[in-house]
């Protein structure tokens, strides 16, 4: 597995973790700028979910995990939140 897939699928994992991220799969592209790294993601929340709290918390525990797991330095997570995930409700 090549690294970039390596990170990819830790950071999908990681970033579903996340109580109030929709049961979607993130959308996750990552570049590297001078030995750190820049991680996109495009994600889905559940409604209700105080997004500013949310990303902060994505953002800090992607960077906390990845200095971890992988010994890499990232240098900004940007989220995208592309819609909110409603589950139909039963009558």
């Amino acid at each position: 597995m090549s690294k970039e897939s390596r990170l990819v699928k830790l950071i999908t994992e990681e970033t579903l973790k996340f109580k109030g991220v929709g049961k979607t799969r993130p959308s996750v592209k990552i570049s590297e700028e001078d030995d750190e790294y820049i991680i996109n993601l495009d994600i889905l929340v559940d409604y209700g979910v105080n997004i500013p709290q949310l990303s902060y918390d994505i953002q800090t525990g992607l960077i906390h995990s990845l200095m971890e797991h992988e010994g890499i330095i990232v240098k900004t997570v940007n989220i995208t939140v592309e819609g909110i995930y409603e589950e139909q409700r039963t009558k």
